[in-house]
């Protein structure tokens, strides 16, 4: 099989985890989801050390929802950036609080480039990455973009890339292509 077609072949599989693992999130009703946003709030709060500069994510309705480990971490003085797409890349930006932050065409709440700090990947220290699914030896599924992966390519060797799933998204096998960056730790419901 030529790389070309290897590709592809990738590329369709991806494209049909991502529909399954779809299908299963439109599973949970809001209890689920609220309750296992909780528990995976509180994990990513007893993970990330004190005195950390922590890179984190605006959720979408499909995502864990760690609005409560975010505004734990901006109470405790933690450095916390969001990301916004700029381009085809993702530039992150310090937040001090939950103000000041837009909503992009995509519907996300990023921050103001006028209000904010831009953040270099290789000053965070933290990095909760979203997904659509995860494989548990850490191989994410994004939404097909890249952005993640070629943000996570800019990072410092040193810092934690942790994976948050609910445990529905967590499979077996996920297809990886050379690009593809994994995380180093996932936390689940």
């Amino acid at each position: 099989m030529s790389n070309s077609s290897k590709g592809s072949s990738i590329k369709s599989e991806k494209e049909t985890l991502r529909k399954s693992i779809e299908r299963r999130l439109h599973s949970l009703d809001h209890q689920q989801r609220e309750d296992a946003s909780t528990s995976i709030s509180k994990r990513l709060i007893e993970t990330v050390s004190e005195d950390s500069s922590v890179l984190c994510y605006s959720p979408l309705q499909s995502e864990p929802n760690i609005q409560t480990a975010i505004k734990h971490w901006l109470r405790s003085n933690f450095r916390v950036s969001l990301p916004k797409v700029e381009g085809n890349n993702i530039e992150c930006y310090t937040i001090n609080g939950t103000e000041n932050l837009i909503r992009s065409p995509m519907g996300i709440l990023e921050p103001d480039p006028s209000k904010h700090v831009k953040t270099n990947a290789i000053e965070i220290d933290f990095i909760i990455v979203p997904g659509i699914g995860f494989s548990r030896d850490g191989t994410r599924l994004g939404r097909g973009g890249g952005y993640y992966d070629r943000y996570l390519a800019t990072s410092s060797e040193q810092t934690l890339k942790i994976g948050v799933a609910f445990s529905l998204q967590i499979i077996d096998v996920i297809p990886a292509q050379p690009h593809d960056i994994p995380v180093d730790h996932l936390i689940t419901d």
